[in-house]
C-alpha cells in the first residue's frame, strides 16, 4: 500500500512539473513574439511616413528583388555578385502596410532563428496577398552581404511591404 502511494505522489510530481515547463515555455513564445511585433492603426500619410524613414537609412540603394504588375518576385542582382560586408545584420525585418484596415505592421525576425530551420526563408501572406514564399532567399546569402533593402512592394490596392536587414 505504502509503494502505492510513493508511485501515485511521483506520478502526480511529474505531471506538475511537465504543467509547470509547459507555461514556463508557452510565456517565453508570448514575450518573444510580444518583443518582434508592432502593430497599430495609422494613416496612410503616418505610414508613408514610416516607410520613407526606413529608405532613407539605405539612400538610394535598389531593392534585392523586384515585383512585376503579377506579383512575381524577379532579381534585380543576385546575391553571389554582391560584395561581402564586414557589417551582418541580426534582423530581417518586415514592415506592411494595409490600407483597407489602416494597420501597420512592423515585424523582426532574429536571424539565429531564421537558421534554426531550412536554408530558405519562407514567409507568407494568406488570403490571395503578396506570397514572399516565392522568393526563396537563402539566409547564409542575406547575412553575408549585409544590411539591404530585400523588396519594397506596392500592390494597385494601396498595400506595401517592405523588407531589409539590419
Amino acid at each position: 500500500m505504502a509503494l502505492r502511494k510513493k508511485w501515485i505522489w511521483i506520478v502526480v510530481i511529474f505531471l506538475g512539473v511537465c504543467v509547470v515547463g509547459l507555461m514556463a515555455i508557452a510565456g517565453a513564445g508570448v514575450y518573444f513574439v510580444a518583443r518582434h511585433i508592432e502593430m497599430e492603426t495609422s494613416t496612410t500619410t503616418d505610414a508613408g511616413r514610416a516607410f520613407d524613414a526606413v529608405r532613407a537609412t539605405f539612400k538610394d540603394q535598389k531593392p534585392l528583388f523586384e515585383i512585376d504588375s503579377y506579383e512575381r518576385a524577379k532579381a534585380a542582382r543576385p546575391l553571389d555578385e554582391l560584395p561581402t560586408s564586414k557589417v551582418k545584420p541580426m534582423y530581417l525585418w518586415i514592415q506592411a502596410w494595409d490600407p483597407d484596415e489602416e494597420r501597420l505592421v512592423k515585424i523582426s525576425v532574429p536571424f539565429w532563428l531564421l537558421k534554426l530551420g531550412k536554408r530558405k526563408v519562407d514567409f507568407a501572406h494568406g488570403g490571395g496577398g503578396f506570397d514572399l514564399d516565392r522568393l526563396n532567399i537563402d539566409v547564409h546569402e542575406l547575412e553575408r552581404v549585409g544590411p539591404v533593402i530585400v523588396i519594397d512592394f506596392r500592390s494597385p490596392r494601396g498595400e506595401r511591404v517592405l523588407l531589409w536587414t539590419q
